[in-house]
């Protein structure tokens, strides 16, 4: 054999055997094996120089059962090795670890970056999913529908995609008005009397609202007083009304 064979030999045999390693440990994780497959990432992560060590990193990360111990095994992968075709997913695993925590803040700036370095990945209908949640529930409802709404069209067939027409409140269901009761303590066919009595009433530090209501082909504004998820919590506060000499009394409002 020559010398030139000899050294190739050499440098294709360390990379078959790296191969062969992790690609069984890939098997035995998707066969549940997780002990026997972690006992192999860990000899694969031992390895500097081993070529698939980023491949690795992103397996103990999702081996590892402490948060803490599987973002350190992402954004070891997220730092270290940006050109791996593990980066995109570890900045997704990060994210997810992040709305598990209730962090959507940093879950938001995660998978904006993540957008912005990978603009070709293959995990957009998953990470405008997630995008969307986040935006969400960091109280920017309508950043996040719209996010959800252009998964649906962009990705109209994905699972992602179905996911978020659970959540993205429908247009044509109409919102169920929360029942509570009140104390009505006026009625007028004059809107400026109902008016003046309620201002009255505002002065002593009460809520109160107008309500229009048609009786019998007539118009009548109704002063209400306070609002109560209970008839009983509004019976009590009549009674306080009274006591102020404002007679009323208890309705269910609308």
């Amino acid at each position: 054999m020559s010398r030139y064979r000899i050294i190739l030999a050499l440098l294709i045999v360390p990379l078959c055997l790296f191969s062969q390693d992790i690609d069984e440990a890939i098997k035995l994780f998707n066969s549940s094996q997780y002990e026997r497959a972690r006992d192999i990432f860990v000899q694969v992560a031992e390895d500097e120089n081993n070529p698939r060590i980023a491949e690795a990193y992103y397996y103990l990360g999702r081996l590892s059962v402490i948060p803490d111990s599987a973002l350190f095994y992402f954004n070891k992968v997220k730092t270290d090795y940006p050109q791996s075709r593990y980066a995109d997913i570890s900045y997704l695993e990060i994210a997810k670890s992040n709305i598990a925590r209730k962090k959507y803040q940093n879950a938001i700036i995660t998978l904006n970056e993540l957008l912005r370095k990978y603009p070709d990945t293959n995990l957009q209908d998953e990470i405008m999913f997630w995008l969307g949640v986040s935006y969400m529930s960091s109280d920017k409802e309508k950043e996040g529908i719209s996010i959800l709404e252009n998964l649906r069209k962009t990705y109209p067939k994905s699972v992602w995609s179905e996911r978020a027409l659970t959540i993205i409140p429908s247009k044509d269901t109409p919102e169920v008005p929360q029942e509570y009761y009140t104390v009505q303590v006026g009625s007028y066919r004059n809107k400026s009397n109902a008016e003046n009595y309620a201002e009255e009433i505002r002065k002593k530090d009460f809520s109160v609202q107008i309500v229009e209501a048609l009786v019998k082909g007539n118009t009548y504004y109704r002063v209400w007083v306070g609002e109560f998820s209970t008839i009983e919590q509004a019976k009590t506060f009549s009674h306080e009304l009274e006591s102020l000499g404002i007679k009323g009394n208890v309705v269910k409002g609308y």
